[in-house]
């Protein structure tokens, strides 16, 4: 039996629905099609009533990124990039990292196989929605979420700049929102997808969607995918799977709501922690093979998460609507590493390396809420926008580990072949932290019409912060303010300008034993956005300003009833990032799509150096498909990322150091039939070596693969 014909029974029992779930669907009245004798004439589509604004090749025309205002992308007084789903699909993106590496403004490192840290304009992003509902993620106790499988989200949507109006606490840095995709069809309607390539990779994906009633007002939509693939890395092989339904039902045709779940589990076996060493004690390269893998065999990585969410949406007569959204989110991380620890690796003897490993599990829970309410309003006879919400999210964590060093002796790591004894782990493990922060915050914004092309958005956002447990209980109440100003320059071209504020809370304390304030995260934009053929394709130009207000600096002093050797700090002027960002991203013809990005920054700290030098402060991301309107049945395409050189300093050693480099693909896709196509998608192209993480440990990015993809859609 092949492996795509048992996807569908090893996903169900995984994912199944919640009790929840089913009593929604049971309350809906919702019985599943195929258990009724529905006459051929009953179905009358006229009554589906679907909301929400749908991409288009390679843009979207409205959004409400950033605002929660339906805006076209040249009224938001922000950089926003829209990676669609048919730019997905052309790219053949997998999951959240891929789609990342491929946004305009946004760079990227590594800590090991498994951790994937992502950054725009030098900070670090940790803000992130699904649907608009905001949540934190943080790698440090990896849960899995740089891996997140995109087979379930139509597109990501990227706000980059301080976030704060919407996202609570974070960095300056961007906001991540996953859009879902959802029971739009009242239709029997779907496709199967086999993906095999390089490494030995094979995927399969259903995505089946039909009305579950006679007259299509509620609908559902199951979609199952399993990947199984090896790496260049020798040893390494990584099994995902996933499991989403969702049902979408017009309780009225004022009233949608929406209520889903999603089951994404990694298994990622010969995992490394940290990486190979990048650099002996002499100064001079390892210089390793792509294929070296510096773990030993029994080291894995396993991730599980599970969501339920739930949305519901009711529409007014006089324009305006309120949307209430809620998840329940639980990740769970079993893994067994190995860390190759060195501060002098002898290139003769391959003596000075210390076998460390752990051995942990981790889990997170996430309950949020976010409700809010949007709509026109009459003032001094122009019309105007005005929306406000609440919001709250708790994060409750644990973390159990046990820690071992030096249980064998490693002399000589030369010839290293993964072949090394797995310690004598302890019996329970330990609990090494754990905490729940909660946020509850209220906000609210209007877009006042201060002439015909001359639009001001003023908002502000109230967050009571708080956290618990791990001895550093703190609490902060914060207001985040956001302003924009938008000048229409005529019917294709509009300037703008905005202030915007983010905060991020901090362990640090002073001299009296207090916790400092929190990082105050200021961003500062100015642009000329443009837009031709109906939003169908846009640009936009940008430059900003970010400063860091508020950050801890070290002191001589020694808290005052702190712990010993507990130093104190005070809150200083820290980074500044400067830069500017351009994209181009739509159709360009008929059956001509593109996207074209290039970013610049620099970031210095106090002392004016560079920061984050592991990161690349410039970037160019393209990336085009083409359907001759002549041959519609063929699209081919290709792009390219480049990027400048960067280094890294290993204390005492050396430095390490990566040449600027471009990363060519190209795809082709043929349609055999209406129903059917082939794809297939070629990265790397010119074989490039190079480093996706560096520092005093690496990793090497993939070179030339690639894959061919057969789709039946019906």
């Amino acid at each position: 039996m092949t492996r795509s014909s048992v996807v569908l029974p090893r996903l169900l029992p995984q994912a199944r629905l919640t009790q929840a779930l089913l009593a929604a669907l049971c309350a809906l009245g919702a019985a599943p099609a195929f258990a009724q004798d529905v006459p051929a004439d009953a179905t009358t589509l006229d009554k589906v009533v679907v909301k929400g604004e749908r991409a288009e090749g390679y843009s979207v025309r409205k959004t409400s990124a950033g605002t929660r205002f339906d805006l076209a992308p040249r009224e938001i007084p922000q950089s926003v990039s829209i990676i669609s789903h048919q730019r997905i699909e052309d790219q053949n993106l997998d999951d959240i990292l891929d789609v990342l590496a491929n946004t305009t403004g946004v760079t990227s490192t590594q800590s090991d196989s498994e951790r994937t840290e992502f950054y725009a304009r030098g900070f670090y992003i940790d803000s992130y929605q699904f649907d608009g509902l905001p949540t934190q993620m943080v790698q440090n106790w990896s849960y899995g979420d740089s891996g997140l499988d995109l087979a379930l989200y139509d597109r990501v949507e990227v706000v980059r700049g301080a976030t704060g109006l919407l996202s609570g606490a974070g960095n300056p840095s961007a906001s991540v929102n996953l859009v879902r995709k959802h029971a739009d069809s009242a239709e029997l309607t779907g496709s199967v997808s086999l993906n095999v390539g390089s490494y030995g990779r094979t995927r399969t994906t259903v995505d089946v969607g039909s009305a579950l009633n006679a007259s299509g007002t509620v609908r559902g939509r199951v979609i199952g995918s399993y990947l199984d693939t090896d790496a260049q890395m020798d040893r390494y092989n990584q099994h995902k799977t996933l499991g989403y339904a969702v049902i979408d039902a017009d309780l009225t045709p004022d009233t949608q709501l929406s209520v889903g779940y999603d089951y994404q589990q990694k298994r990622a076996n010969g995992a490394t922690w940290g990486g190979f060493p990048m650099i002996y004690s002499d100064g001079t390269p390892t210089n390793y093979s792509t294929a070296f893998n510096p773990s030993p065999d029994w080291t894995y990585w396993d991730t599980t998460s599970k969501r339920l969410f739930a949305t519901l949406q009711h529409s007014f007569a006089n324009d305006w609507k309120v949307k209430i959204g809620a998840t329940h989110d639980k990740t769970d991380a079993n893994d067994k590493l190995f860390y190759p620890s060195y501060t002098a690796f002898n290139k003769d003897t391959g003596a000075g390396i210390t076998p460390m490993a752990g051995f942990y599990n981790t889990h997170r829970k996430v309950d949020a809420v976010d409700g809010y309410v949007d709509g026109p309003f009459q003032l001094f006879g122009r019309e105007h926008q005005f929306m406000a919400g609440l919001s709250y999210n708790k994060r409750e964590y644990a973390n159990y580990g046990d820690f071992q060093m030096g249980w064998a002796p490693l002399d000589n790591y030369l010839g290293w072949t993964g072949t090394f004894p797995e310690p004598n782990w302890a019996a329970t493990l330990p609990l090494q932290s754990q905490g729940t922060i909660t946020q509850k915050a209220g906000y609210a914004a209007t877009r006042l019409s201060l002439a015909d092309p001359l639009k001001l958005i003023l908002g502000a956002r109230y967050t009571d912060w708080k956290s618990e447990g791990e001895d550093n209980d703190r609490q902060h109440k914060v207001t985040t303010p956001y302003a924009g100003l938008v000048y229409d320059l005529n019917d294709t071209y509009s300037t703008y300008a905005s202030y915007t504020e983010i905060f991020q809370p901090q362990t640090l304390k002073n001299r009296q034993g207090s916790y400092l304030d929190p990082v105050d995260g200021k961003s500062y934009e100015v642009g000329v956005k443009g837009a031709w053929f109906d939003s169908r394709l846009n640009a936009s130009l940008s430059v900003f300003r970010i400063e860091q207000d508020n950050v801890g600096q070290i002191t001589d002093d020694l808290v005052e009833g702190g712990s010993a050797g507990e130093f104190a700090y005070i809150a200083a002027r820290g980074t500044v990032s400067r830069g500017f960002e351009f994209e181009l991203n739509g159709e360009l013809a008929p059956g001509w799509n593109a996207s074209f990005g290039a970013s610049r920054y620099v970031a210095k700290d106090v002392t004016g150096s560079d920061i984050n030098t592991r990161l690349p402060q410039t970037a160019i991301k393209a990336f085009t498909s083409y359907t001759p309107q002549t041959l519609t049945d063929l699209t081919v395409g290709g792009g390219v990322n480049w990027q400048n050189g960067i280094y890294y300093a290993v204390s005492g050693v050396g430095r390490v150091e990566q040449d600027g480099y471009a990363l060519v693909s190209a795809f082709v896709r043929y349609k055999l039939a209406p129903q059917f196509s082939v794809q297939a998608n070629l990265n790397n192209l010119l074989d490039k070596k190079y480093y996706a993480q560096i520092g005093g440990y690496g990793g090497y990015g993939d070179g030339r693969n690639g894959s061919i993809t057969f789709n039946w859609s019906f």
